[in-house]
């Protein structure tokens, strides 16, 4: 009998010491193929757009339904053609909020591998929480040992990509993870926090043009009376 393909999926913990991993697969995408994992996707708006459609949150992130559609269900038809049995890896903290029924969903569609989930918690983790999200995810992929926590120093990346690589199956000693940007936000109360400051950089911005195109006018009314 032919033993089935692995897919890991990184959940979180949202906010957590994991949420650059995501970054830290796209980064190293072809140098993870050579060692057998394969990263699905094509970019990490693809991934965070499937999460959305999974979770049922487009209109909340401002999506229209059709720009979400789809989003998923391409991911795996990426994942079933897969040769041989080369792991899947994916990384989308976003989906640490999904209902019951939104991860037997995730997980119905991945029928025919064995699906492991990943919680990567740091040591301010509300213990009550970690295991709420054992249970609800436990409960679809149907096999307690295919729920992995890894509890981890929150400012250690290096050691949470080595650990997250020791589980799925691969190497980080010449995959670096130093230098990665900044993780995008996983809730919407983060995504608001960061539009706000945009908000008022872009404000400050505009009153300093406002205040330069005075001087500018000034200045040009001057010379023309000069000129007079």
């Amino acid at each position: 009998m032919a033993t089935k393909r692995k897919v890991y999926l990184h959940v979180g913990v949202s906010g957590g010491p994991g949420d650059f991993l995501e970054a830290a697969l796209l980064e190293h995408t072809h140098a993870l193929a050579s060692l057998g994992v394969r990263v699905p996707v094509e970019n990490a708006d693809e991934m965070f757009r499937a999460a959305v459609e999974i979770t049922r949150t487009h209109k909340a992130w401002g999506y229209k339904r059709r720009e979400v559609e789809g989003a998923w269900a391409g991911i795996c038809r990426r994942i079933h053609k897969l040769k041989g049995l080369d792991t899947a890896v994916l990384s989308q903290p976003l989906l640490h909020d999904a209902t019951p029924e939104q991860i037997d969903l995730l997980v119905d569609t991945l029928a025919g591998t064995k699906v492991h989930v990943v919680l990567v918690a740091g040591p301010d983790a509300d213990p009550d929480t970690l295991a709420e999200l054992r249970e609800r995810w436990g409960r679809a992929v149907k096999k307690p040992e295919r729920v992995h926590v890894l509890e981890v120093d929150a400012a250690d990346r290096a050691e949470v990509w080595r650990r997250f690589g020791a589980l799925v199956g691969f190497g980080t000693a010449s995959l670096s993870v130093a230098g990665l940007a900044q993780p995008t936000p996983t809730t919407l109360g983060e995504a608001l926090a960061v539009v706000a400051r945009l908000a008022r950089r872009n404000e400050t911005l505009e009153l300093k043009l406002a205040e330069t195109e005075r001087r500018r006018r000034r200045l040009k009314r001057r010379q023309a009376a000069d000129a007079a």
